[in-house]
């Protein structure tokens, strides 16, 4: 959703959840789309990326190409799939029933619920270890438990009035957050510039490259893709698609592109930070930082992870919905948030590691949502002149069936393939994954590289290609006579 800044309507609670947004509700402008994406990306915890890159191998020159080319083409997916909402006034998990069919739909409904609320959680859980570093490093005899439970409350707090206030307060305050953050950032390059080179180490190869787009794909734009619709179905129909597109493509890319260019300057000059940034990147990214500027880092770090939480708690309430949970949107932000509260409590204070799981929670989502996506973008393509049906979205008895077998079937299959062709350093999650791969490719560049994201896209987008077809829906009239009603479906476009 676009909206002007102008009108006090701006800060009004929205009622509205997974319900058809009708076009006398819509208004804005494209520009607008910037912020909330931008902010998805101010996170401090991307200049660690730089590092994770290079260590498949590449110079930094490769780390920063390929950062640039995973950003965009991950966000510039994210901006494909948000057209369904300008076009269709459906949040993104809705709209996706047209591949699956409603009950089908409930499938990638679910898995993108788990995974929104997991971003959420390691969005907490990182600013609460943030909170920890700086305390330490401040007073290292202070008991941090106080200061550590504080943070975590106050960051679920903050995400969960805004998640419950709507899309249209996220969109100002992520304007905020996101301003905030790049003025924090300045300070913190400021400071870290002296500890950056532009020494070559590493070579650029293939399949290290290959596998750095993946990595940042995976982490950035395929992470929030399964959202994308739920900020556009307010937009106006006549807005302009390339506007949509752009917009969102330059607002997620251009502050992770930065990001993540500078952290790999940051590793070409400083080894230790890279290897320290494995295992906890927030206190890798401040240990060369002077006492003064700790507490500003703490705020960097706390508005970069609450502006990716509010996204990710907005979303998944609409997902928790679209699944079949009956209550009001309100009340299912409320839920996620004690879920949160309970996980991100549990991994902060007493869990044993953190990262690992992480990575292999970022794995098989990542595999999962490269799925989704190739069969969402091509069925929102075959509907480029009908549209999405209405009646159709928001009952089983529709035009789209109950379970649409081609979407449902190239979801598993692609999902299966996929999974057999990324890896995992994690003990438990790790031996499930990587089946189809050699043992020497997947202990070498190949089995780290995500390979198995990329293929699930592939195959996703081709089989659901060559299985489905959009046929336009036929009803009766009231003189028995059949009539094709597809070009009067809410959502038909010109292109």
């Amino acid at each position: 959703m676009a909206v002007s800044s102008a009108k006090s309507s701006d800060w009004t609670f929205e009622h509205k959840g997974t319900e058809w947004v009708a076009d006398e509700e819509r208004r804005g402008e494209s520009r607008a789309l910037f912020w909330p994406w931008a902010g998805t990306s101010c996170n401090v915890i991307l200049v660690s990326f730089g590092p994770y890159v290079m260590a498949l191998g590449l110079d930094w020159h490769g780390a920063a190409l390929a950062a640039v080319v995973g950003a965009i083409l991950s966000f510039l997916l994210l901006a494909l799939v948000s057209l369904a909402g300008q076009r269709g006034g459906a949040v993104t998990m809705v709209a996706s029933r047209a591949a699956f069919g409603f009950h089908g739909n409930k499938i990638p409904a679910a898995l993108s619920y788990l995974a929104l609320v997991g971003w959420e959680t390691f969005s907490a859980v990182l600013a609460t270890l943030a909170a920890r570093t700086v305390v330490h490093r401040l007073d290292p005899d202070l008991d941090t438990g106080p200061i550590m439970v504080g943070v975590l409350v106050t960051v679920i707090l903050v995400t969960t009035v805004v998640g419950i206030y709507g899309c249209h307060v996220i969109l100002r305050i992520q304007k905020w957050f996101t301003l905030a953050f790049a003025g924090l950032s300045i300070g913190y390059v400021v400071l870290t510039l002296p500890r950056i080179s532009f020494a070559t180490h590493g070579q650029l190869s293939a399949g290290a490259f290959v596998g750095g787009v993946l990595l940042v794909a995976n982490a950035l734009g395929l992470s929030w893709v399964n959202c994308a619709a739920d900020y556009t179905r307010y937009l106006p129909r006549e807005v302009g698609k390339r506007g949509v597109v752009g917009w969102i493509t330059f607002g997620g890319a251009a502050p992770a592109i930065v990001l993540m260019g500078f952290g790999t300057l940051l590793a070409a000059g400083d080894p230790d930070v890279a290897a320290r940034a494995a295992h906890d990147p927030v206190s890798a990214l401040s240990a060369h930082l002077p006492t003064w500027f700790l507490v500003p880092y703490l705020i960097l770090a706390l508005v970069g992870f609450m502006s990716g939480s509010i996204i990710g708690l907005y979303s998944s309430g609409l997902a928790l919905q679209t699944v079949g949970v009956r209550m009001p949107r309100h009340r299912t932000v409320v839920i996620d948030a004690i879920l949160i509260a309970v996980v991100g409590g549990y991994v902060a204070f007493a869990a044993p590691g953190f990262f690992a799981p992480f990575q292999a929670f970022l794995t098989t989502t990542g595999v999962v949502m490269a799925a989704w996506t190739g069969i969402f973008l091509v069925d929102l393509w075959q509907r480029r002149h009908v549209g999405y049906d209405r009646g159709s979205l928001y009952s089983p008895a529709g035009g789209y069936g109950r379970v649409n077998r081609a979407g449902v079937g190239c979801l598993i299959v692609a999902t299966i393939v996929g999974l057999g062709l990324v890896t995992s350093p994690d003990p438990h999650i790790g031996p499930l994954l990587g089946y189809l791969f050699t043992p020497a490719a997947r202990a070498g560049g190949l089995g780290s590289s995500n390979l198995g994201v990329f293929v699930a896209l592939v195959l996703a987008v081709v089989g659901y290609a060559v299985l489905h077809r959009v046929v336009p829906l036929i009803r009766p009239t009231s003189t028995g006579h059949a009539e094709d009603h597809s070009a009067e479906r809410v959502g038909v476009t010109a292109s």
